[in-house]
């Protein structure tokens, strides 16, 4: 996992032949305020979803890892806590979802990690992670979360 604000991304775009594009996308956004929805970037190669929604409490949210695709999470407003831990601490016999791309599961807080309008955070597939909970009263969240195939 990486957290960092959208002003170092280009420090990590080295990480990965598609992370400049994901990037780039999100600078872009930035600019344009995007409307809710899925954007095309390079196919299924690199999507993004725009989301809007009200964090939850911890109990209203769920742990997920996924296979094919890394996470960008750049938050655009408000702030959210987004518990990390990684993926050896995934809880037996959790079933992973081949259509949706992710382990979904409930289980305790690990590492609480704010993200605040601004940031972004990178999930590999070794790294667990919660996202939506709330954050100090802080709402609505919007986020560009760019999925990025391995």
């Amino acid at each position: 996992m990486i957290v960092d604000v959208l002003e170092n991304a280009a420090r990590y775009e080295g990480l990965h032949e598609s992370f400049k594009k994901a990037f780039d996308f999100i600078r872009e956004a930035v600019k344009n305020e995007p409307e809710v929805g899925r954007y095309e970037i390079d196919g299924d190669k690199i999507f993004a979803l725009v989301q809007e929604y009200e964090p939850r409490e911890v109990a209203e949210t769920n742990w997920e890892a996924h296979k094919k695709y890394i996470d960008i999470q750049y938050l655009y407003s408000g702030a959210e806590i987004i518990c990390w831990d990684t993926i050896k601490n995934l809880p037996a016999g959790t079933v992973f979802d081949d259509a949706k791309d992710r382990y979904l599961y409930k289980a305790d807080s690990f590492a609480p990690v704010p993200l605040m309008a601004g940031t972004f955070g990178i999930y590999f597939p070794e790294d667990l992670h919660r996202p939506m909970e709330a954050y100090n009263g802080i709402s609505p969240v919007k986020k560009i979360v760019v999925k990025v195939l391995l």
